[in-house]
């Protein structure tokens, strides 16, 4: 369990680091979000579209937690990133421009998470953390990275 909080501690750095890097100079030219949160269930939606689509982050704390993430961009970068900590997480991220990156980190009893990324570079970290682990990466480009992590409690 210890490992899995450190590999969850750098992905966040790693997190941090894509926050920084990433440049946008105009708000995208469509964004809709919808979110409903309580102790119990938290469901977040995020759909963005246009040349310049703004990073994404999301966070959920409740039991069960469902994060969606849909990025159509120009030829820029595309980044999201889901943290969800629960009993029950659900991660789905879509995925289109030039370079794609996502990083989704879950804690729980039960995870899963779907990736979809196209782009001339898609890029990728998934970390679970739980007993029953569910993930789903597809990456269409030339130049694709992923990793995977994950573990028991």
């Amino acid at each position: 369990m210890r490992c899995g909080r450190q590999v969850l501690r750098h992905a966040l750095a790693v997190l941090a680091l894509l926050a920084a890097a990433a440049s946008a100079t105009q708000a995208s030219a469509g964004s809709v979000q919808r979110s409903v949160t309580n102790r119990n269930v938290t469901i977040e939606t995020i759909v963005q579209f246009g040349n310049d689509v703004q990073p994404v982050t999301i966070e959920e704390n409740s039991r069960i937690n469902i994060a969606r993430v849909i990025q159509i961009g120009g030829t820029g970068t595309v980044d999201a990133t889901i943290i969800q900590n629960g009993t029950r997480n659900y991660a789905n991220v879509i995925q289109v421009g030039g370079t794609t990156n996502a990083i989704v980190g879950q804690s729980g009893v039960s995870n899963t998470a779907d990736i979809t990324q196209v782009g001339n570079s898609t890029n990728a970290l998934l970390l679970q953390i739980g007993d029953m682990n569910t993930g789903a990466v597809r990456q269409f480009g030339r130049f694709n990275w992923l990793a995977i992590f994950q573990f028991g409690r």
